[in-house]
């Protein structure tokens, strides 16, 4: 992995994929590496309270209902689309811990040659990760021997602990073994809500002369009662003030029980002191159990909800590899960087739901008096939906002036089959539908002067084939993995300590609409949403006392082509115009070893429906911590005691808006550890 960069909290540079390992100035992308090091330090949970720290994502799921989808540049990335070193959908599921993640890196903007297409929730609804995606890296034994212990607490009542352990082993330890596992139970910050979970994950690792390997298995499980759910906005005409701080508007006999195995192999040899081969396998199975009512506003003056309860279940089982040769060769005075590979990714998605009568409550009262209705014996759902993808990619960067200039040209030739098997009504079933398309991209690197950077690319992404099905003219129709696009440019400066980009970008996505009046209306793939806008990034050290990390983000989300053309023009759903980060960590000179930290995210207000008639205001969020680091008078080894409260005035303001949902924000959290070393 690329090293550390100055301040600890991101690297100096993260993957690109096809293109491999790329420093932070010759990247051609707009990417950030946050590391373990700030993911111990702000006590982050999960993958969202890391990506907490990035001005251009957001998370557009509720907290507190075990979940991390998120807006990435303004459009959804799936929770099931994360990686995990460098293979997507084999992260787990619906949420991951970060106890064993090394780098959590954010590559902004699509990246279909880079990574593939993305297979999407249920298999055949892939985003196809327009935005941007993310990609975890696993924990490996470092070279100095690991014996950490970490004692956890979490507002109001949850205590848990850490367990990572790390050796190196052989004449030059070419050999590793990692292993870090938590487990935490007891109440979270809102009232009549629990959370049980635990997680084991193991990796071992070779480092040899010419031989490189690295295995890692996991899992984990969650056990969330009752988890908090998104609000639907039915026929309401106004957005309701939200609840007070720690308010569970859930029912108490609700419940979401997730479990994922997920495991990787990877590994490359050196054919030649200039050609590579390499291969990276994975395999993840989720299960989720869940029974809980997703409530609906349907009176947004009074509160009022009503919901469906709901108990199901559903199983994803995913396989995904990925084989190539990398080469570095030169022609005359022209280096190039090739790379060829053949990618595959085979999702299956079983989904059985049965409902019970709807219920009613109110936003502002909880429910502790509603019975758990008496047996569900509605099928809602009954269906099995799988996709395939396969793809050979090939790129070449060719580097002048000792990569003074680098242009990268590259493109991917993808293949899609989805089906769907739907046994509730076998005449929405569809057979195995397969097409293909080539995704192309182009970058460019260019180094005026020294510690500058100027770049530029085109790159594509996709999304999965979708297939006309209902009352149209045209149903059967099957309309090709959709191509997206992206233009963007920028400029980066590495002060040596202290780097900063800024880029513009433009990304179109196209989208499906219905035409024709009823009785005789088609679907067709007309739709377009543009997102246009710039980003500012800035991380490291403005003194060796004094380190920084965030940004700002500008974004205009229009609707440009929309069914019968009435929303034409209006803004997008869920896209705030401006959002905003920045944190800093301060070593105080009074007290050695005694950090402060402090962090405000701020997000604008964001509209909630396509006819820009229902808004949420922006809102501001402000977190407070230190950490105080002394040496053990045990075993002479370092302490760190670390204390942060998220949200520190405790507000309650609705956090997002997306697809016709809005999500609640979390309440005051306090988050306190020990770490000790052995």
């Amino acid at each position: 992995m690329p090293p550390v960069y100055a301040g600890g909290q991101v690297a100096t540079g993260a993957s690109l994929g096809l293109l491999g390992n790329r420093s932070v100035m010759d990247t051609p992308f707009n990417q950030t590496s946050y590391t373990a090091e700030l993911i111990e330090n702000q006590q982050a949970r999960t993958i969202r309270d890391v990506l907490a720290n990035d001005p251009s994502v957001r998370a557009v799921q509720p907290a507190g209902g075990g979940a991390d989808g998120l807006f990435i540049r303004g459009f959804f990335y799936d929770s099931g689309d994360y990686g995990l070193n460098g293979l997507y959908g084999i992260a787990p599921y619906y949420s991951t811990r970060a106890n064993f993640v090394e780098r959590v890196e954010v590559l902004k903007g699509p990246s279909a040659l880079l990574n593939g297409m993305t297979t999407g929730g249920t298999g055949v609804t892939s985003g196809g990760a327009i935005g941007g995606s993310i990609n975890l890296i696993t924990k490996h034994a470092p070279d100095v021997d690991i014996t950490r212990i970490t004692g956890t607490y979490v507002s109001q009542s949850q205590f848990g602990a850490n367990v990572d352990l790390g050796r190196r082993y052989g004449e030059h330890k070419e050999w590793g073994v990692r292993l870090n596992s938590t487990y935490s139970n007891g109440n979270t910050p809102w009232n009549r809500q629990t959370d049980e979970f635990g997680n084991v994950v193991l990796g071992v690792d070779y480092r040899g002369e010419r031989v490189r390997a690295a295995f890692d298995v996991g899992y984990q499980a969650d056990n969330l009662r009752p988890p908090l759910r998104f609000f639907g906005l039915g026929a309401t005409t106004s957005i309701p003030q939200p609840p007070k701080p720690g308010l569970n508007f859930q029912v108490p006999w609700a419940y979401y029980a997730p479990t994922d195995f997920f495991t990787t192999a990877q590994g490359e040899v050196d054919l030649t002191d200039w050609m590579t081969a390499y291969a990276v396998f994975g395999y993840h199975d989720s299960n989720i159990n869940y029974l809980y009512p997703s409530p609906t506003i349907t009176n947004g003056a009074t509160g009022a909800l009503a919901g469906l309860p709901g108990r199901g279940k559903e199983t994803f089982e995913t396989f995904a590899g990925t084989t190539g040769i990398r080469a570095n060769v030169d022609t005359g005075f022209i280096h190039h960087a090739m790379n060829i590979n053949y990618s595959v990714n085979d999702r299956g998605y079983d989904q059985n739901l049965r409902g019970a009568s709807i219920i009613a409550w109110n936003l502002y009262t909880e429910p502790t008096n509603i019975p758990a209705p008496a047996n569900f014996n509605g099928i809602a759902l009954s269906q099995r939906t799988g996709v395939r993808l396969s793809s050979v990619g090939l790129s070449d960067t060719m580097s002048i002036l000792n990569d003074r200039v680098q242009f990268t040209v590259g493109a991917r030739h993808q293949t899609a089959s989805t089906e769907v098997t739907n046994f509730l009504a076998p005449a929405s079933s569809r057979p195995e539908t397969s097409s293909s398309v080539w995704s192309p991209a182009y970058a460019i690197v260019v180094k005026p002067v020294e510690r500058i950077s100027l770049y530029a690319n085109y790159i594509e992404g996709l999304q999965t084939p979708v297939v006309v099905a209902g009352n149209f003219t045209n149903t059967g129709t099957v309309f090709p993995p959709t191509p997206t696009q992206q233009a963007e440019g920028g400029i980066k400066f590495d002060a040596g300590r202290l780097t900063a980009t800024l880029s513009y970008f433009d990304i179109s996505q196209r989208s499906i609409i219905t035409l024709g009046g009823l009785g005789n209306q088609t679907q067709e793939l007309n739709g377009r949403q543009r997102n246009r806008g710039m980003e500012f990034n800035v991380f490291g050290e403005i003194t060796p006392a004094v380190r920084v990390l965030g940004g700002a983000a500008l974004i205009d989300g229009v609707q440009e082509r929309t069914q019968g053309g009435v929303n034409d023009g209006k803004k997008a759903v869920g896209v705030p115009v401006i959002t905003a980060n920045i944190g800093a960590e301060w070593d105080t000179p009074f007290v050695r070893g005694l950090t402060m930290m402090g962090r405000v995210i701020y997000t604008g207000a964001q509209y909630v429906n396509v006819t820009n008639t229902l808004t949420i205001p922006d809102w501001t969020r402000v977190d407070l911590g230190a950490r105080y680091t002394f040496v053990s008078p045990w075993n002479g080894k370092p302490i760190v005691v670390r204390a942060m409260v998220e949200n520190v005035a405790n507000q309650a303001y609705w956090a997002s808006a997306f697809s016709g949902v809005i999500t609640l924000a979390a309440p005051r959290t306090y988050l306190v550890s020990t770490t000790f070393n052995f």
